[in-house]
């Protein structure tokens, strides 16, 4: 009885070691597709220009290129975290469907926030209505450049999530 306990633990230890050491492999290695995201880049022009409006240039993530998941500085929005609530509450429209319908509560939004800062390929994680997911796609899409997250002093590609809450007043 005691060896079956032993080998029934064994097994258990080894399925437990296994699991968490995929998990910590797969969680990091987050590819970008299959084909590059090409997106257009405002060309600074001022000491601050996050909120520059400019003429576009074409801004290319590789295919090859890693995005990751957490980074020692994750990218930061100019003014905080509050600042990037303060946006998207001001600009956020809320639909005239959802707002007929009484439809409420949040959308779960993920992008990129590229090395140069760029909000990239934003998609709805969770969603809630289509219509509310359509306007949380544009508002991130609107969103200014972000301070670039670094990992190893280097800015790097990273993934980044925020909810947005659509609330009837």
């Amino acid at each position: 009885m005691s060896r079956k306990i032993k080998f029934n633990s064994l097994y258990l230890y080894l399925f437990l070691l296994l699991s968490a050491i995929g998990f910590t492999a797969c969680r990091h290695k987050h590819k970008a597709s299959d084909r590059p995201i090409v997106n257009e880049m405002p060309l600074p022009n001022s000491d601050n220009d996050y909120y520059s409006p400019v003429t576009p240039e074409k801004e290319v993530i590789s295919k090859n290129e890693h995005i990751f998941t957490v980074i020692e500085q994750m990218p930061q929005f100019p003014g905080g975290e509050e600042e990037l609530m303060n946006y998207i509450s001001t600009n956020l429209v809320y639909p005239g469907s959802a707002l007929r319908d009484g439809i409420q509560g949040k959308v779960i939004c993920r992008f990129i926030v590229t090395k140069t800062g760029r909000v990239e390929s934003p998609e709805v994680v969770r969603s809630l209505d289509p219509a509310c997911d359509k306007e949380a796609i544009r508002v991130v899409k609107s969103l200014p450049r972000f301070i670039p997250g670094r990992q190893d002093g280097v800015n790097v590609s990273v993934w980044y999530t925020v909810p947005i809450t659509f609330k009837l007043k």
